[in-house]
């Protein structure tokens, strides 16, 4: 169970492009949309972490610098394994859950390429993870809604909600009519 409140516990929020790894119990926030999470935790140690992706390749990016691997799911995840492994703890017995990439932008037809990075975002993934033999516990992926997530980092547990489309007006005028 998720649970803002409880006593030593702290939050975070992670940004596109960002990993969070700890050991401590912390509650980890995040939006996507089209970006990929994809949460690892391991219940013996309680080592946890969670990246926010926003492309599926490093290989495909325009400037692939070491400092932002963790823009692209390929890199993202190849690190995270490599935090599991170096201290010898095998990658079966990690569970591994994955959220976001939505179709978020309309009319891809019409662009002459594939605009759909969520979708793409997800193939890198599960191309990744069959290649490492890795299997996903829990996903919640596709469709055309964003999603806020909360990842438990003592527990594992995340809890995804879908958003909701807010109008304009109320961004505008501070969400009061």
């Amino acid at each position: 169970m998720i649970r803002a409140a409880e006593p030593g516990i702290k939050t975070c929020y992670l940004k596109p492009g960002e990993i969070h790894l700890t050991l401590d119990p912390s509650l980890v926030t995040t939006v996507l949309g089209s970006c990929l999470s994809i949460t690892m935790h391991h219940r013996p140690t309680r080592m946890s972490v969670i990246c926010h992706a926003v492309m599926p390749s490093i290989a495909q990016g325009r400037d692939a610098k070491k400092d932002g691997a963790f823009q692209y799911v390929d890199s993202s995840l190849q690190w995270m394994i490599e935090q599991y492994t170096g201290k010898g703890i095998r990658l079966r017995d990690i569970e591994v859950k994955m959220f976001g990439g939505a179709a978020i932008f309309q009319d891809t037809g019409s662009l002459g390429g594939d605009m759909n990075i969520g979708k793409r975002n997800v193939e890198a993934a599960l191309a990744f993870l069959k290649r490492h033999r890795i299997p996903l516990k829990a996903w919640n992926v596709g469709g055309n809604r964003g999603r806020k997530l909360i990842f438990n980092t003592l527990t594992g547990d995340v809890l995804a909600k879908f958003i909701t489309k807010t109008h304009a007006s109320q961004i505008d005028s501070g969400g009061r009519k």
